[in-house]
């Protein structure tokens, strides 16, 4: 956590902290039972990251198996293919304020899974003694109605109904913050918010600052621990504006440059961004090497925490992660 806070604050001492998104990974390749089980026993989740930590040497945990418990709780089915998790949509639609009643809002303490994931964190902390990252995750507003609601409902709404929609957004960001307090009670220290719908494949810039920028703003500006914002694909139309949301770190997508990121975003701390397919799942040892290197001399050791540009696929190789991971520590800050 120590050096965690140094990174934030611009004056590393050894190296940069390392923490690949892991929770998935994890959760299947260090548990013994299927994810759809492990996910709801906050025991297998404890202990598969603790063996994970304990095998790679990454410096942060991810205290979850998945994100969509969210979602779940909210009443939407989750499915565990072998591909990864699925929200499955409620079987809804938003017309007027009036059918916003139709969405309950669970206890951010006691509905779902949050009791697993609360009960995760506190085993998680304890094992670290509050010197370890213990990361509590969930998804921002945007994308958590696009799981809700089906997108494309979504995103016509955007035109059709805007006032309906803003109304819904503010529910929704509402219960994040409630559930992100809840986190940080349990003994989250520091919050991962993806908002992958937000990302410009998806949405304008435009529709970003109108919609997305005010929310995360709200949400983050409220919460007392570091917040890391992931957003996925290519964030270069909507840098700046991540770079208002108050983020503590700006955790950016493999296709991002690095360097063109710090011109655009110079004050800010930025996260990333190992490629997870082509090197850590597809890649050799070199590749996953040369990858690593690559981030940390173009993004530089001050102000940056390595990471994977996006979550490990649960195939990736224990011996690529490892790879990145004594990388990074023996590059230290930068003397070779």
């Amino acid at each position: 956590m120590a050096r965690f806070m140094d990174a934030l604050n611009g004056e590393p001492k050894d190296r940069v902290p390392i923490f690949p998104s892991i929770s998935g990974w994890a959760a299947i390749n260090f548990s013994n039972v299927p994810l759809s089980e492990t996910a709801r026993d906050p025991k297998l989740i404890i202990d598969a990251h603790i063996k994970a930590m304990e095998a790679v040497g990454y410096d942060a945990f991810f205290a979850c198996a998945d994100a969509l418990y969210v979602p779940e709780a909210f009443g939407c089915k989750v499915r565990f293919p072998p591909t990864g998790p699925i929200a499955d949509p409620l079987a809804i639609e938003i017309h007027s304020h009036e059918d916003l009643s139709r969405i309950r809002i669970p206890d951010p303490r006691e509905d779902g899974r949050f009791p697993v994931i609360h009960e995760t964190i506190r085993g998680l902390n304890a094992y670290g003694g509050g010197d370890v990252p213990v990361i509590g995750l969930f998804e921002a507003a945007f994308t958590t109605i696009c799981r809700l609601i089906e997108p494309d409902l979504i995103l016509r709404m955007v035109y059709k109904n805007r006032p309906v929609l803003e109304t819904l957004l503010d529910k929704i960001n509402t219960f994040l913050l409630d559930f992100g307090r809840a986190l940080i009670e349990s003994g989250a220290n520091v919050l991962f918010i993806p908002d992958p719908t937000a990302s410009s494949t998806m949405i304008s810039p435009h529709m970003f600052r109108e919609l997305v920028l005010p929310r995360l703003q709200s949400l983050i500006s409220h919460l007392d621990v570091p917040c890391i914002l992931h957003i996925c694909g290519d964030t270069s139309p909507i840098l700046s504006s991540m770079g208002e949301t108050g983020a503590d770190v700006l955790s950016l997508d493999q296709c991002m440059g690095l360097t063109e990121s710090r011109t655009t975003v110079p004050d800010a701390v930025l996260g990333g961004n190992v490629d997870p397919v082509q090197s850590l799942l597809m890649g050799t040892r070199e590749q996953v090497e040369k990858d690593t290197l690559n981030c940390l001399r173009t993004a530089g050791t001050s102000r940056y925490i390595l990471m994977s540009g996006c979550g490990v696929p649960p195939n990736t190789p224990v011996e690529n992660l490892k790879t990145m991971v004594e990388t990074g520590k023996a590059y230290g800050l930068g003397q070779q």
